[in-house]
């Protein structure tokens, strides 16, 4: 999410207007002392021109036992 927002040369208080989300909570996203919510991470993702891929894995492992 930061090299995102980097990338585009967003601050974290236009993301924040953006999103809807305060820029205290994206500082706190950033710097990991906050897990965000799914439905936050969607606001994010969006804000940012973005769209969100969340992807289950089967662990091979535990499908051989």
């Amino acid at each position: 999410m930061i090299d995102a927002r980097k990338q585009q040369n967003i601050t974290q208080k236009e993301l924040s207007e953006k999103t809807g989300i305060t820029q205290a909570d994206i500082s706190r996203i950033e710097n990991g002392t906050r897990n965000p919510s799914l439905e936050m991470v969607k606001r994010l993702a969006k804000g940012l021109g973005m769209r969100l891929k969340l992807e289950l894995i089967p662990n091979t492992e535990l499908q051989r036992k």
